[in-house]
């Protein structure tokens, strides 16, 4: 089972993992409230939410969630 992690010092909330994952991996939630304040800005500006990693088991490993996170927020060890 491949392990996923989702950096909340990098992730920005632009949803671009939850749209190419082809097996619903990913979720949005509030974002944890120790946030460096550019990193709050970056979130407000996405709709204030941060991804998660929901279902990890459903994760097949191909990689499109982080080929798509322009921060590399995504991590996915096979």
């Amino acid at each position: 089972m491949p392990a996923v992690t989702i950096d909340p010092h990098a992730c920005i909330g632009d949803k671009r993992c939850l749209k190419v994952c082809p097996t619903s991996v990913f979720a949005l939630r509030d974002p944890p409230e120790n946030l460096q304040f550019m990193q709050v800005v970056k979130l407000t500006v996405h709709g204030g939410k941060q991804a998660y990693v929901k279902n990890e088991l459903a994760c097949i490993a191909c990689m499109e969630c982080v080929e798509a996170c322009p921060q590399d927020a995504v991590t996915v060890i096979p």
